[in-house]
């Protein structure tokens, strides 16, 4: 029901944007900027304004919210600005953004990745609310806060928690609807990142959801027996070798993260050839 919920709420962002306006007393402009149809709220200092939509082609798989328009700062990003688009596949945070509205990124059921600025310091209720394809939004350690709901339903995500987050909302991450039934339930086999200790640590044991320490990851042991060794670089090739070919990752998430040595995102030969340098390494006590 909830996720149904959230389907009905972006087809309807429209709507309510136009409800809100009525309410808000600011100056509105709609302007197109590569075909890209922007309306903004002029704020009272008549130099910022908050971002209220932006509507895409049906090419647009990639947008930026820009830093300016109309010779305004945009500052803010309004609530459910990109709600219910189902075109977009990256955004990219201008650098003047201060603040994101809740549910602006709601059922954007194509996105895949997010980046943000290091001016943001909150992720509000809903904001990423079922949004099943997000994987990466690469949280900056100037955030401090995650809102109720603000990943949920994204399956995909891939869940790195800065340090300086000191608060993390109900269902924040990790969570989606139970399949028959009202309630939510952890993701099966999601994975939380970050440093024990920290909100990250508690919020992922009160929810049942795996915990990894970005500390003490004995990074290259894929298969889990605490040492890196060439059983390891040989798991990691023949899983590149099913990968190449099309089929589907036989590792696990947690396999990945272990496996993806030189960090780039993928697990290939370049990270076997890492795991036996490691293993070389260890072997003679270098």
């Amino acid at each position: 029901m909830k996720l149904l919920a959230a389907i009905l709420s972006g087809i309807m962002a429209v709507s309510a944007a136009s409800t809100t306006a009525e309410k808000d007393s600011r100056k509105e402009i709609s302007t197109v900027i590569n075909a890209v149809e922007y309306t903004i709220l002029v704020n009272s200092d008549g130099k910022t304004a908050e971002l209220k939509s932006a509507y895409l082609p049906y090419s647009y798989a990639e947008t930026d919210v820009p830093a300016e328009i109309e010779g305004y700062k945009i500052t803010s990003i309004g609530e459910r600005a990109y709600a219910g688009n189902f075109i977009v596949e990256k955004i990219t945070i201008g650098q003047n953004i201060k603040s994101i509205g809740e549910k602006a990124f709601m059922s954007c059921y194509e996105l895949k990745e997010v980046e943000l600025n290091e001016k943001i310091t909150a992720i509000p209720d809903d904001c990423f609310f079922s949004c099943p394809k997000l994987e990466t939004v690469v949280l900056p350690d100037t955030l401090k806060s995650i809102g109720d709901d603000a990943f949920y339903g994204c399956v995909a995500y891939d869940a790195v928690i800065p340090s300086g987050v000191t608060s993390i909302g109900t269902n924040a991450i990790g969570m989606t609807a139970e399949t028959h039934g009202e309630g939510s339930v952890a993701i099966p086999g999601f994975i939380i990142r970050g440093a024990t200790g920290t909100a990250a640590d508690k919020y992922a044991k009160e929810n049942g959801i795996e915990f990894i320490d970005v500390k003490k990851i004995n990074i290259g042991d894929v298969n889990g027996d605490e040492t890196v060794n060439s059983t390891d670089a040989s798991a990691v090739l023949e899983e590149y070798g099913i990968v190449s070919t099309g089929a589907a990752f036989t590792f696990t998430k947690k396999q990945r993260i272990y496996g993806d040595v030189n960090f780039d995102g993928a697990v290939d030969s370049s990270d076997a050839s890492c795991i036996l340098e490691i293993y070389a390494k260890n072997s003679t006590g270098g």
